[in-house]
């Protein structure tokens, strides 16, 4: 979807922000999902005129891979020196007793395949975990809870987290406003939101992001024209 298109072209810029010219910026791109048929949608790409404008590499090279999926994106190198983890979460596992433990083992795995990098990108299906979801059902595969993103933290780390927007009951602004809360409870420094607006809203939550990647961040909204918003 035309989501796709957003999010990869903000996660590039961010990539070549000033920052990267500093500290040699690596970025990490950790996936969270189950096998499902999500996000297959790739009409947008055949509707050039209307979506090349904003970011005319990423479109190019989202049209030359044959799929949409994280094997595809590293394979393209979309994103350059881009590390990427994409091992499925042992959501399946049976008793589902154990979930929670398999789990744990897969963050630490992912923790030490992306150790080097200094941009972490969580990209779950679903987005951040609702305070009601329990690590042993199945669907939990599809989020990242707030503890996850803590232990992914590191000194000279930006998180850039995933989130698809709900029918919230007060409106995507507040569910903005309700999740960014709920991370800075945890101790999470929430230094700024990336706001895709094309068909279904998307955020992305940026986490411990210094003053260089938050000013690339609202030059992505300001090249988007509105189609991309910055909340600080």
């Amino acid at each position: 979807m035309q989501g796709t298109l957003a999010i990869t072209s903000s996660l590039r810029y961010c990539a070549r922000s000033p920052r990267a010219d500093v500290l040699e910026l690596r970025g990490g791109y950790f996936r969270m999902r189950l096998i499902t048929g999500d996000g297959e949608h790739r009409d947008y790409l055949r509707q050039k005129d209307e979506w090349r404008r904003f970011d005319a590499d990423v479109f190019d090279n989202l049209n030359r891979i044959p799929e949409r999926s994280v094997r595809a994106l590293e394979s393209a190198n979309i994103i350059p020196s881009a590390l990427y983890f994409d091992d499925v979460i042992p959501s399946d596992v049976k008793p589902y007793s154990l979930r929670p433990a398999k789990r744990t083992e897969w963050l630490m795995a992912a923790r030490e395949k992306l150790d080097s990098c200094d941009l972490t990108f969580l990209d779950p299906d679903n987005g951040i975990a609702s305070e009601r979801l329990k690590l042993t059902q199945r669907k939990a595969g599809k989020s990242v809870t707030l503890d996850e993103i803590a232990d992914l933290r590191k000194r000279g780390r930006a998180i850039v987290v995933y989130h698809h927007q709900t029918r919230w009951p007060g409106g995507h602004h507040d569910e903005i406003a309700c999740l960014a809360r709920r991370l800075r409870d945890r101790g999470l420094a929430v230094t700024g939101v990336l706001r895709a607006k094309p068909w279904s809203p998307r955020l992305l939550f940026i986490i411990d992001g210094d003053r260089e990647l938050c000013e690339a961040a609202e030059g992505i909204a300001a090249r988007w024209q509105g189609k991309i918003s910055w909340h600080a």
